[in-house]
């Protein structure tokens, strides 16, 4: 058994053995690539009220590592395609062709017939090495393991579900059957239920019962850099743009199902002074060059590729209107609150959505997106540009987001979590 920090990291940034909190958190995480922000601001946030917080997430890294970041230990690892539980039988069989039989034929029997698979079995291995007070999981595709380990520990299970998983279209089939197995299984084991909006805790309320839910928001930390001229400048010398050009900017993963086809078609009908400027990274935006270069507005289009996270806000804040075209494609979708959307408001920059419920809502409460039909170039075309034209309202609605930035902060929002986690150790 490791004990945490110490074991592996050394000993932790300050003496919290005093204080009305020391218990240990397990978070678990399938992420594999970046770390999702609301992972590590969850984590900061425990770690700041006295908490140990150990993060593991991502089991098929390019390679393993092991660190620990204001008060976060984060345990990444490198899952090498096999199964600790038959390897001394495989050494035994000196055939080659039946060793590799062998192989094949137990990873088959452990994905369709055990409780855990291989991999799995590798996630669960790891996990086991930081017994916790409370296992607190991120996402659905470790639920089961978060169950067993919280069972065997006697330990409060906290399932935190960023979306609802299993509707993604990339996932296969008989995945998709398990996935929502596991669902109806082990979220009413739960002693805490989190989750990102309340439309998504309404659904997940009508699929599992009553759920002790706790709706915890997206919400970015306030912009460091109130310098919203040196921000301009910094964005546009960046995107290669004169001083007085306004920049329309989406930022965030570039896929194929978020719209951002019509989004790049759309800047044929911006004025003269006015260009669409990406932030991120993704295979589809070879996609959209070539779309760009197609519609002759190659110019018009700026691509920055990947930012740095502690860079993101101030960028962002140079920007005149922020632009999220999300499609209601499939129910994520409908009921998504991105993460781009609180960023677009701690940094001051009014920004214009399609019509989906989230939208909505904010635009009565707040007053800092407009929501429009964006499903198409030239609708879209037509609502950014709208908004461009329209300094009075543009003005508003940047004062809407400075209000705003209070209340739609992580700092309000973890305090939240603060107070959830101490009613679940009461």
């Amino acid at each position: 058994m490791i004990d945490f920090v110490t074991a592996t990291l050394g000993s932790p940034s300050g003496d919290h053995s005093s204080g009305p909190v020391s218990r240990r958190i397990l978070m678990l995480s399938p992420d594999c690539h970046v770390i999702d922000r609301r992972i590590l601001q969850e984590a900061r946030s425990l770690a700041r009220e006295g908490y140990r917080v150990a993060v593991l997430s991502g089991f098929e890294c390019s390679e393993e590592e092991h660190y620990t970041e204001q008060g976060v230990e984060v345990h990444r690892y490198q899952y090498d395609w096999d199964d600790e539980r038959i390897k001394g039988v495989r050494t035994r069989i000196r055939n080659e062709r039946l060793r590799l039989a062998f192989h094949r034929l137990f990873m088959a029997f452990a994905r369709r017939c055990l409780e855990f698979n291989s991999f799995e079995t590798f996630i669960l291995s790891k996990a086991k090495q930081f017994r916790a007070d409370i296992v607190h999981v991120h996402d659905l595709p470790f639920l089961r393991i978060a169950a067993r380990l919280a069972a065997a520990w006697d330990a409060p299970l906290v399932f935190d579900a960023h979306e609802i998983y299993y509707v993604h279209h990339s996932i296969p089939r008989g995945r998709r059957k398990r996935l929502i197995r596991d669902e109806r299984r082990f979220a009413k084991r739960a002693s805490l239920f989190i989750t990102v909006n309340d439309a998504i805790a309404e659904f997940f309320c009508r699929m599992h019962g009553n759920l002790n839910y706790l709706v915890l928001m997206n919400c970015a930390d306030g912009c460091r850099d109130p310098d919203r001229a040196a921000c301009r400048a910094e964005l546009r010398r960046m995107a290669r743009l004169a001083e007085g050009d306004r920049i329309v900017l989406y930022q965030g993963w570039i896929a194929s199902e978020r719209n951002l086809d019509t989004l790049v078609r759309s800047a044929a009908g911006f004025p003269s002074d006015a260009y669409l400027v990406v932030i991120g990274y993704g295979e589809h935006q070879k996609d959209l060059e070539r779309i760009a270069e197609e519609e002759g507005i190659g110019d018009r289009v700026r691509f920055l590729g990947r930012i740095e996270p502690d860079r993101i806000m101030s960028l962002t804040r140079g920007a005149d209107l922020g632009v999220i075209p999300y499609q209601p494609v499939d129910l994520n979708h409908e009921l998504c609150s991105p993460n781009k959307f609180f960023e677009f408001v701690q940094a001051g920059v009014p920004v214009v959505a399609h019509d989906l419920v989230f939208f909505r809502n904010m635009k009565a409460q707040y007053g800092v997106v407009e929501t429009a039909d964006l499903s198409n170039p030239s609708r879209m075309t037509a609502a950014i540009v709208g908004l461009l034209e329209d300094a009075e309202r543009l003005a508003e609605m940047r004062d809407a987001c400075e209000r705003a930035a209070g209340p739609l902060s992580w700092e309000t929002e973890s305090r939240k979590l603060v107070r959830a986690y101490r009613a679940l150790l009461a």
